[in-house]
């Protein structure tokens, strides 16, 4: 079963959730709460740099095949709205070809190989809170994140020829983000989720079978999760 009918059937589920639950007239939850997101994971096609030049495009998978993100969070919910947030989070996406090959003289090639980043970020959202009816059990709210990723890079293959192991770095990130939530009981929400996550640039050394020169990249990737939130 591919990740995007596991997300169908997670969202109707939520969905069933809410609608079963008696309706009850409950002010917008405050204080903390934990959470736990999970969908598809889109990366930006990425040039490899070595020695100031732009060698190589890696070209990934559809994310409904392959890419998905997921993430875990702890924060608290003031009266005015502010939400400050601790989010540990996890990507990963597997390479499909490689573009523009400047050493073999240009053209694409199959390829292989996963990219995955990890992250810790500390974000704040603003959440548009007491919305009338019919819409006060939703929750618009917009904000961003600054913090570290891990990029780690395994599994380089082009043509049967392997590109070494695994390459990895850790530099510093943000995130921009939206979406909305839906409080289905007092303790409970679930939430549409949007992320755009971007890095600096991560450096991986000198990679077997490639001239020798410190290889680097920089991430970007977009996420669409869908989301549950206990509050405490």
């Amino acid at each position: 079963m591919n990740l995007l009918k596991n997300t169908q059937y997670l969202a109707l589920s939520m969905i069933g959730i809410g609608l079963i639950v008696p309706a009850s007239s409950f002010a917008d939850t405050l204080g903390p709460y934990a959470s736990l997101m999970g969908g598809a994971n889109w990366v930006a096609e990425q040039d490899l740099t070595q020695n100031d030049l732009d060698f190589v495009e890696m070209e990934f998978n559809q994310p409904t095949e392959s890419g998905y993100a997921t993430g875990l969070a702890l924060g608290w919910r003031f009266p005015v709205g502010l939400r400050p947030e601790i989010e540990l989070g996890y990507r990963k996406n597997t390479l499909t070809q490689f573009n523009n090959r400047v050493y073999e003289g240009g053209g694409s090639i199959d390829g292989k190989g996963e990219e995955k980043a990890t992250t810790l970020m500390a974000n704040l959202w603003y959440d548009v809170l007491n919305l009338p009816a019919p819409f006060d059990r939703f929750t618009p709210y917009v904000g961003g994140g600054l913090g570290y990723a891990t990029l780690t890079v395994s599994g380089l293959e082009a043509g049967g020829v392997e590109f070494g192991g695994t390459h990895r770095d850790t530099v510093s990130a943000y995130q921009l983000g939206a979406g909305v939530g839906y409080e289905f009981t007092e303790h409970w929400s679930m939430s549409v989720d949007y992320r755009c996550l971007k890095t600096r640039e991560a450096h991986f050394g000198d990679i077997e079978r490639l001239p020798q020169g410190d290889v680097s990249t920089e991430y970007e990737s977009q996420s669409v999760m869908l989301g549950l939130r206990y509050w405490l």
